[in-house]
């Protein structure tokens, strides 16, 4: 059965809207584990129908279209417990859609991948003479997404993309990790260069074993923090993807750092969360949340939109799922500051190079690091460990004290089975250790 035709069946049953989006990817990957190389490839297809009956979703998927389809999404939909669900109107997207890539991966060979993590062990044997052992895996995918809808979408897109994992262990029982990804093809890799990722791993496995305990009476202690390039993306991207849900948008400060501006751009050139139009058929566009400090838009699906008498953002987001509020790639504007004057200007205060993760429990922004270095009177000292950082996030734009030059660092997530991703340059805030 055609999309189409399950379309115009949805409306003989009454329903009120309804879509139908076909995923098609096509993947590499290449595990390279103690100086061995493995590619595997992987292809599929699956389809999701979103059809909203009485005031309710009712989401299906499923390997193939039929019926069946259709018969399980009405069930689902009168199963929800929540209903009168409205949608803003939106002019449906319409044509096609391509993410270009230089240089693409899933019709190669995968030679140019193992020569790349090949040159990348090398690298970081040279570096760090203690290592044990080296793994590191790159998944590349192009999927193709094509929706149409009840109300006049009729579009598809086309985005190739690419993680790269990287992962080194040192005798002493260290461990060091880090990522490379984006949409495009190798040059994806590429503009990380494998001696840098070498160099990111040796500085990390480096610093770990030769970290102190904090002093236990700081502990609980306000310091200044500054977050590097890719701790500063973990954390704006918690904090935000949670702040600035119109679903339960939480109360934030209406004064805050001036120097502080903030985008969803999903057209962003490479970004990994990157997309042309929502699971919504919203058509995407760049938008400004934070402007010097003050909060200036939501993220909305058209359901929030609705509610709030608003435009659709293109921000509704969920393969599987009723379309809910995500940002595709956020975007930290560039400020006025060094990395180096941040510290400077630090009496007693730490330095995040890099952080393992970040999450948001209840109001509380929770930064876990993983390399730290205490600054005393604006030097950089040794480094300490610290379990992790917090802040309450009405205080976030409050707390926040510069924000950097550059350069800029990168952090990515899968929300709802969809890509999503933060980009920042170096951020100095207030933040309690423990």
């Amino acid at each position: 059965m055609k999309a189409g035709s399950l379309i115009d069946k949805c409306a003989d049953k009454g329903v009120e809207y309804a879509d139908c989006t076909s995923i098609t990817y096509k993947k590499l990957r290449v595990d390279h584990v103690c100086g061995q190389s493995t590619i595997n490839r992987s292809a599929g297809t699956i389809y999701v129908l979103k059809v909203l009956w009485r005031g309710r979703w009712g989401v299906c998927a499923s390997p193939k279209l039929g019926d069946e389809v259709l018969d399980e999404a009405l069930r689902l939909a009168s199963a929800s417990a929540k209903g009168d669900v409205k949608l803003a109107h939106r002019r449906p997207v319409q044509g096609g859609f391509v993410i270009g890539q230089k240089r693409p991966i899933t019709e190669s060979d995968g030679s140019d991948v193992v020569d790349f993590l090949s040159c990348a062990s090398k690298s970081l044997g040279e570096l760090f003479s203690d290592l044990q052992d080296f793994r590191a895996a790159v998944e590349a995918t192009v999927t193709t997404r094509a929706m149409i809808s009840s109300d006049g979408v009729n579009a598809y897109e086309v985005k190739p993309s690419v993680v790269g994992s990287f992962a080194a262990r040192a005798r002493s029982g260290e461990v060091a990790m880090f990522e490379v990804f984006g949409s495009g093809g190798l040059e994806v890799l590429e503009k990380a260069d494998p001696r840098r990722i070498a160099e990111e791993l040796a500085f990390r496995l480096l610093y770990a074993p030769k970290a102190k305990l904090l002093n236990p009476l700081y502990r609980g202690s306000k310091f200044e923090v500054v977050l590097m390039p890719d701790a500063a993306s973990k954390a704006m991207q918690a904090a935000l993807r949670s702040v600035l849900d119109a679903r339960v948008p939480k109360h934030l400060s209406e004064e805050g750092y001036e120097g502080l501006t903030v985008l969803d751009d999903p057209m962003l050139e490479g970004g990994y969360g990157s997309f042309f139009f929502d699971d919504e058929g919203v058509k995407a566009r760049r938008k400004k949340l934070i402007e010097s400090g003050r909060v200036v838009s939501l993220l909305h699906s058209r359901e929030t939109a609705y509610a709030y008498g608003v435009e659709p953002t293109g921000n509704g987001r969920g393969l599987a799922i009723p379309p809910q509020p995500l940002h595709g790639n956020i975007v930290v504007e560039l400020g006025d500051w060094s990395a180096e004057e941040m510290v400077e200007e630090t009496k007693l205060g730490l330095l995040v190079h890099s952080a393992e993760r970040s999450y948001v429990i209840e109001d509380l922004l929770v930064l876990e690091p993983e390399t730290t270095l205490l600054v005393v009177k604006g030097e950089v000292r040794e480094p300490v460990k610290v379990n992790w950082l917090a802040i309450r996030l009405h205080e976030l734009l409050q707390s926040v004290k510069a924000v950097g030059s550059g350069p800029v660092g990168s952090a990515r997530e899968v929300v709802f089975g969809c890509e999503a991703a933060s980009y920042s340059p170096p951020i100095k805030l207030e933040m309690r250790a423990f």
